[in-house]
């Protein structure tokens, strides 16, 4: 008896952990996106290219990471919210392109053209914000 209640307790407190964790995974990587856009900034204003591309990069994978599986996006989203996943995808997949176009564009020094990329992903973000919080 008191096996089947403390087993029964373990798998309650990791049900409740794991969508704790869930939650808590989205608002982190928001985060941490949120944290590159603000160094990819900081590199555009001070004219660093190695940190503008390696800044871009990094946010390229986590953005691949977070929003380009359609599972774990359904999962991560609320609530009621996960027939929105799609735009999550395409989110994803216009800041790929971007940081393409930005990663080409310090190669060949065309700051202004990067500078423009960044903020489209930018104005991504906001849009994919926008919609799925309607």
């Amino acid at each position: 008896m008191c096996k089947k209640v403390l087993i029964g307790v373990i798998t309650a407190l990791t049900l409740t952990m794991n969508a704790s964790a869930v939650e808590y995974s989205l608002k982190d990587n928001m985060l941490k996106l949120n944290s590159y856009m603000i160094q990819m900034q900081a590199a555009f204003i001070e004219s660093n290219k190695d940190k503008a591309v390696r800044t871009a990069n990094a946010l390229n994978g986590e953005a691949k990471m977070l929003f380009g599986d359609e599972n774990l996006m359904a999962a991560l989203l609320p609530k009621g919210k996960e027939n929105k996943v799609r735009i999550a995808l395409m989110s994803s997949r216009t800041i790929d392109d971007d940081v393409v176009i930005i990663n080409a564009s310090m190669n060949t020094g065309h700051w202004e053209t990067a500078q423009n990329a960044y903020l489209d992903i930018q104005k991504t973000c906001m849009r994919c914000h926008t919609l799925i919080r309607d």
